[in-house]
């Protein structure tokens, strides 16, 4: 007798109240489960322990700029206005305080909701090693600079692409939002009636399983639309990474005028020519060409909402200080709209740090979700092995066991140790 065989032999619930209420039902004969029930089985638990990760490492991505606030002192600013950033008196300082350094980039990077994070400054080092300097854009000062990953950006890292090289893992990480959809469909049709679950109380004095059983459903109908966003944008992600692309060309520049670095004069030039094209505008980056024939890129927020920080953007000429092209969010057609709207769904920067908090309950509460569905199944499984096999209550993954093990284990130790 398999798993699976032994798995059926165990009770629904896990104990024999269950299989005894069963047998009074129709003597001989277990109620069958429904098809729903095991396609939820299906897509949820097979891939429960990578889910959980997922979730977990995207949680913390989610709010990891405030963590970092919390301990690294060099990111966080005095009082200003947003909008009112001297972006050129910022990288003015970098280059008094790192004159060695070729400077080449200025932004908020998923912070321009928040006036307590100093701006950073892209730059690269004469020994040729990039590195992070941040300044505060309510004194122009410089508070300090980083060499190697920030904890955002391992994070995002991690949850992105698993640290692993080339698409494999970044086709792994979307390819759940299938089974986050899967699951949530199949749940709802399991869970007859769902809508009367919302003040539906856990039962807390019973056994465990039973208070996790419950506590699973009442966390899933409170985040049926968290669990929708999530693994909507998340399939987008993979057909956009597949190859569907809605965005429109970039405007290009000759070849020679191609510039690796700029003064703090051009800095605010550009900033106020872009200011002046699109009056309002809420500036959160200066970008510089990565390769010849690219313009320098003036990004921000200006007259749409929920839309990520770069959706508005200036295009100029780096040689002539001329503008060659404009992107304009509330002007765009259905399908780059799209594009530039997902990721703040995703990860919740479209209200500041309200919603950041928000999408990192939720998104704890959907790792609970995908951990306590795993435990519930666990249980079973140790029933029916009677925990002789090593790792016993991981059974239940079958073949997916020892990938899922490494993948949660291994993955981010190795990450962190090259963070």
């Amino acid at each position: 007798m398999d798993v699976s065989e032994r798995l059926r032999d165990a009770s629904g619930s896990g104990g024999a109240p269950a299989a005894a209420a069963d047998t009074l039902a129709k003597p001989g004969r277990r109620k069958p489960r429904p098809l729903a029930f095991w396609l939820h089985n299906l897509f949820g638990l097979k891939l429960s322990l990578f889910l959980a990760f997922v979730c977990l490492t995207g949680t913390i991505a989610t709010v990891a700029h405030e963590i970092e606030w919390l301990y690294k002192p060099e990111v966080r600013a005095s009082s200003f206005t947003p909008g009112t950033e001297d972006w050129g008196a910022m990288w003015a300082a970098a280059q008094r305080t790192y004159p060695d350094a070729t400077l080449t980039g200025i932004g908020s990077y998923d912070r321009s909701h928040a006036a307590y994070f100093a701006k950073s400054i892209a730059a690269r080092d004469a020994a040729g090693q990039d590195f992070t300097i941040y300044a505060d854009p309510g004194t122009g000062r410089v508070t300090g600079h980083e060499y190697g990953r920030s904890l955002q950006d391992a994070m995002r890292a991690l949850h992105y692409y698993l640290f692993v090289p080339g698409d494999v893992g970044f086709y792994l990480v979307t390819s759940l939002g299938f089974v986050l959809l899967g699951s949530l469909v199949t749940g709802l049709i399991v869970y007859k009636k769902f809508w009367r679950g919302f003040f539906k109380r856990p039962r807390l004095k019973r056994n465990l399983r039973t208070l996790i059983g419950d506590l699973h459903r009442l966390g899933g109908v409170w985040s049926i639309w968290f669990v929708a966003i999530i693994s909507l944008t998340s399939i987008y992600y993979f057909f956009e990474w597949s190859g569907l692309d809605w965005n429109r060309e970039t405007p290009r520049v000759p070849e020679a005028h191609f510039v690796n670095t700029a003064s703090a004069a051009e800095i605010a030039r550009w900033t106020a020519m872009a200011r002046a094209a699109k009056p309002g505008l809420a500036i959160t980056a200066v970008a510089l060409p990565y390769e010849a024939g690219e313009p320098v890129v003036v990004q921000g927020h200006w007259q749409a909402v929920l839309v990520r920080e770069r959706a508005d953007a200036v295009f100029i000429d780096p040689v002539t200080s001329q503008i060659v092209g404009a992107r304009t969010a509330r002007e765009m057609g259905a399908g780059e709209r799209i594009v530039h709207t997902v990721d703040p769904l995703h990860f919740g920067t479209f209200g500041g740090l309200v919603t950041r908090l928000i999408w990192a309950l939720f998104g704890l509460m959907l790792t609970g979700l995908a951990a306590s569905g795993a435990y519930i199944y666990a249980r079973r499984t140790t029933t029916a092995l009677g925990g002789r096999a090593p790792l016993a209550m991981l059974d239940y993954l079958g073949a997916w066991k020892w990938p899922s093990v490494a993948l949660v284990t291994l993955v981010p130790g190795i990450a962190f140790a090259f963070w």
